[in-house]
């Protein structure tokens, strides 16, 4: 293979190293291969291939690699032209909600970004990664080393992708101030002291070790989500001080430290609008004038992230705001892995449609997709790929084509997209095939709800639905996409466990109570004697499918919780047949779980949505107050 570079010799090394790299992962035969690199300052992408000769014309290294994907999945002659319409366009990858992927993982990751043409890939981090002078900061989480972190950088770098640290530098930082030798710098249970001295000692410890770990400048700071920023030992030491005043000094303060360290930094923008309006972060006015507003900096870069909107106008509005706010907007979307047990690609679809469309229309610059994994990581990592290839395909397209779409999925991640949109069905158990864009899932609820208290239950005999069917065809169809995609197989394997874990459970409750109602013994007998002991089984097969994807993708730490989770489910599920087989036989005169009425837990015009698994397993409380 010979590759050659009109007007950048030096990066023919590096083109060189990728390519073979792909190569290899692709299994091709490249040695008679000719391929003409030209790098150019336009915001153009152009490939052409006539037999063993390849042309490409590409703005910077990570869009070659597209265009290599594209050669690869095409005919000895092709041809191709497209636009890139973001100057940054990557992913933000979850590493705090119990999942710390591994080094080979997160490379496996890169190399897909590659292909898709994605040029960041941002850690968050919001304390696993290592401080040295700061031994309790990710202990017991699975942090990265600062070793592990340049491994990712160096091998971000052959593929031109930025590797940018995503911190912490306000709120979100509960694992990290819950222990011994914090209590000098917590605000709140989850917040920093802001105007401390100490607490700015500690933030510049944080940054001096993400500078020594990334080759990047460039920063996420966070310092969103801060609700009761000065509400806590602040109040107490300083008296009342509004937030809109308070983020404005401690993002000074910060800003102080990046540019002594020549760091570059960003932040998500939620606390500056809600701090300013003292409403929600959507909620503001059409025409907003934000002249009086407290502002950041000018270098400081405003995350914008909106996951939840399909109407455009609501992304203008916002980005009217931000655009008056600062002249350094990035906006953030996300691909729905966070939703429970399943994906949501029905809204992550018409979400993201709606979201870079009005991008694209206010010329930003900078966009990425945020992979958040809330609650526990609970859903596998790879069935979000559908939501990172549309930030891709949506930056070098124009508008959405479904079967084009579907074909850059097949050919950048050797998956099919219909069957990765198969796993929606597992939470559009009340929507009759619409899309779940109220990100109802009922598929998470159903599972860790206790069979004999039967929290949900309600809705389960309200909407009339046959759940045990409805997850015993899903059983099939599932199992339909395992057989079809060998790369894939045991994420869909893992699914058709969890589909028939559903079929046997969800209902479960509903069928118990009406049967004792009805004092059909044998009828429940059955159920103690067949039913539940399947269900049992199927658990601990789907438990195991679930480890294993686990430890191939994440470090141990985290997997105990998940183990916990689907563990109660087993002893709960043992305990349930103990407790009506006895009641069968006449050791007990009733069940009193069964005889309690069974109320709504949703509103009747609310999402069927519960993620908070400490409020889905019972109705007494897990943590204690003290």
């Amino acid at each position: 293979m010979k590759i050659s570079c009109k007007n950048a010799d030096e990066r023919e090394k590096q083109l060189k190293t990728g390519t073979e790299i792909l190569i290899k992962e692709w299994n091709k035969d490249a040695e008679k291969l000719e391929i003409i690199v030209e790098f150019q300052k336009e915001d153009e992408l152009f490939v052409k291939r006539s037999g063993n000769k390849i042309h490409i014309v590409c703005k910077e290294p990570v869009h070659y690699y597209r265009a290599l994907t594209q050669i690869f999945c095409n005919g000895e002659v092709y041809e191709n032209k497209e636009k890139v319409f973001f100057e940054k366009n990557g992913v933000m990858l979850d590493c705090s909600r119990n999942a710390v992927f591994r080094v080979d993982k997160v490379k496996s990751i890169i190399r897909m970004l590659a292909k898709l043409g994605l040029n960041v890939l941002m850690l968050y981090t919001e304390e696993t990664y290592e401080v040295v002078e700061e031994p309790y900061f990710g202990i017991y989480r699975g942090r990265y080393t600062k070793d592990e972190i340049q491994e990712i950088d160096s091998y971000a770098s052959i593929f031109g992708i930025e590797l940018v640290p995503c911190i912490q530098t306000l709120a979100h930082l509960h694992n990290a101030l819950k222990w011994q030798g914090m209590e000098n710098i917590k605000d709140t249970e989850d917040i920093l002291e802001v105007g401390k001295e100490e607490t700015y000692v500690f933030i510049e410890k944080l940054l001096c070790c993400v500078k020594e770990a990334f080759s990047t400048r460039r920063v996420h700071l966070g310092m969103d989500e801060a609700v009761s920023l000065g509400l806590g030992n602040y109040l107490k030491n300083k008296g009342y001080e509004k937030s809109s005043v308070l983020i404005k000094k401690h993002c000074q303060r910060v800003m102080d430290i990046c540019k002594k360290l020549d760091l570059s930094p960003m932040i998500w923008s939620d606390m500056y609008i809600t701090a300013n309006t003292g409403k929600g972060y959507y909620d503001i006015e059409e025409a907003q004038d934000c002249s009086s507003w407290k502002k950041p900096e000018k270098e400081l870069g405003l995350v914008y992230w909106d996951y939840y909107h399909k109407d455009t106008k609501i992304y203008e509005k916002m980005l009217g705001v931000h655009k008056q706010i600062s002249d350094n907007v990035i906006f953030a979307g996300g691909s729905w892995a966070w939703n429970g047990m399943a994906p949501n690609h029905s809204k992550t679809l018409e979400c993201t449609i709606s979201a870079l469309q009005s991008c694209k229309e206010n010329k930003l610059k900078e966009v990425f997709c945020t992979v958040w994994l809330d609650n526990g990581a609970e859903t596998p990592i790879d069935a979000a790929l559908p939501g990172i290839a549309l930030f891709a395909y949506l930056g070098f397209n124009q508008s959405y084509n479904s079967e084009k779409f579907a074909l850059e999925f097949k050919n950048c991640t050797e998956g099919y997209l219909e069957d990765f949109f198969v796993l929606d069905k597992f939470d559009s158990l009340f929507l009759d095939g619409e899309s779940n864009q109220a990100a109802d899932n009922p598929s998470k609820y159903l599972l860790y709800q206790d069979p004999l208290t039967g929290i949900f239950d309600y809705h389960i005999k309200e909407s009339g639905i046959d759940a045990k069917k409805y997850y015993s065809d899903l059983k099939i169809k599932i199992g339909e996409c395992a057989a079809r995609c060998d790369k894939y197989s045991k994420l869909f394997l893992y699914y058709e466990k969890l589909a028939e874990v559903l079929s046997g459970k969800a209902d479960l409750g509903v069928r118990l109570k009406d049967l004792y109602e009805a004092q059909d013994l044998s009828a429940i007998r059955k159920i103690c004697e067949n039913e539940i002991p399947n269900t049992i089984e199927s658990l601990k097969k789907m438990k195991i499918l679930r480890e294993e994807l686990w430890m191939y993708d994440a470090k141990p730490w985290g997997y105990e919780l998940m183990d916990i989770k689907s563990g109660g489910v087993i002893t709960r599920l043992e305990s349930t047949k103990r407790r009506v087989f006895s009641y069968v036989n006449g050791e007990l005169t009733s069940l009193e779980e069964l005889e309690h009425e069974r109320l709504p837990y949703f509103g009747e015009k609310s999402a069927k949505r519960e993620n908070r698994w400490n409020r889905i397993i019972s109705g007494c409380d897990l943590v204690d107050t003290i």
